[in-house]
């Protein structure tokens, strides 16, 4: 019996104790980034999301890697692979990584349900949309990087996004397109160019799943990371407007997306009311005065997560598991007060 122990027991600490006391000291950050941060909402956006997947990402990275190299002899997990005296002792630890790992893929597997895309369509009204769009495209040089990742969908509920978590493109509603002109049409494509240009099908993707393996911790971030989703947004729209998009054109593509019946993910970021009007009164004012960059690229929030992912897996190898070590002689103890 005590050989699962630390097994069940240690998994279940993690999921009731450790994910959601990392969600709520990330809570904790959250909220100072969001009150202290005086410029306005469109700034520290990346620091906000490092600490929205980090919360997640990072201790399960720390453990998964301390459990595989974890073995009461100090041998490393492959040892027990090749070693049978040492085998018994590594079963724990292989066990709990096990446990561990089937719950992280069976949250993101649950997950994966809900992500949709759209089906390229080949229709002659397709392909006559196809033909606008390359028209479009040609003539302004700020949708120059879409030249080749345009596609068109016959599919009534969609509006226009983008899909591709490795090789991002734009979709686009036949029926949306038709609604809207040229200008409309290009200032949509303006504010999706920027989602291509960061990844951010990869970044959203990365974002629900450190949410999804933490389902106590989810609820106290999901607050949060609706705001930053929303600020995320309007800056794509703000970087359309300095790249040369009008904002009453951007303003009246956004309010054409937002028609009802149309995925909101599919549909220029407007998730809620409340959200599209402080959206188009933003690109209101911008038209009276057309916002500057404040600041130069930094390194991609992807690239840190996985920086500091590989980080967190490595620190075992150096730093030892004693936080392991403890949980794992701690859930044993536990099970022999409570059985005895």
């Amino acid at each position: 019996m005590s050989e699962i122990a630390f097994p069940f027991l240690g998994t279940a600490f993690v999921v009731l104790v450790v994910l959601p006391a990392c969600a709520l000291i990330a809570k904790a950050l959250l909220w100072t980034l969001e009150h202290v941060e005086t410029r306005g909402p469109l700034h520290g956006l990346r620091l906000r999301y490092l600490v929205l997947t980090g919360s997640s990402l990072l201790p399960l990275a720390w453990l998964l890697s301390a459990a595989l190299h974890q073995a009461e002899t100090g041998r490393s997990v492959v040892s027990c692979l090749f070693d049978h005296d040492t085998a018994a002792l590594c079963f724990e630890p292989g066990l709990f990584t096990a446990l561990l790992s089937a719950l992280i893929v069976w949250s993101s597997v649950k997950e994966l349900r809900h992500t949709r895309g759209a089906r390229p369509s080949s229709s002659p009204n397709a392909t006559a949309l196809q033909q606008r769009m390359v028209r479009i495209v040609s003539t302004r040089w700020e949708l120059q990087a879409l030249a080749h990742s345009i596609y068109v969908t016959d599919e009534l509920d969609y509006a226009i996004g983008v899909q591709g978590f490795l090789a991002p493109h734009v979709v686009v509603g036949l029926a949306y397109a038709r609604g809207i002109s040229d200008e409309e049409l290009a200032c949509a494509l303006g504010h999706e160019a920027e989602h291509v240009r960061a990844r951010d099908p990869l970044r959203y993707l990365v974002l629900s799943l450190a949410l999804a393996v933490n389902p106590f911790g989810r609820q106290w971030l999901q607050p949060h990371a609706t705001s930053w989703l929303a600020a995320r947004e309007a800056h794509c729209d703000r970087e359309a407007v300095i790249r040369g998009a009008g904002p009453l054109a951007l303003a009246q593509a956004l309010i054409r997306a937002a028609r009802p019946g149309v995925c909101p993910a599919a549909a220029l970021g407007a998730r809620s009311a409340s959200l599209l009007k402080l959206r188009v009164e933003m690109l209101m004012a911008f038209e009276e005065r057309t916002p500057t960059r404040c600041c130069h690229r930094e390194p991609s929030s992807i690239l840190i997560v996985a920086a500091l992912f590989i980080v967190a897996a490595l620190l075992p190898h150096h730093a030892g598991t004693a936080a392991l070590d403890a949980l794992h002689f701690g859930t044993e103890h536990a099970l022999h007060f409570f059985w005895r």
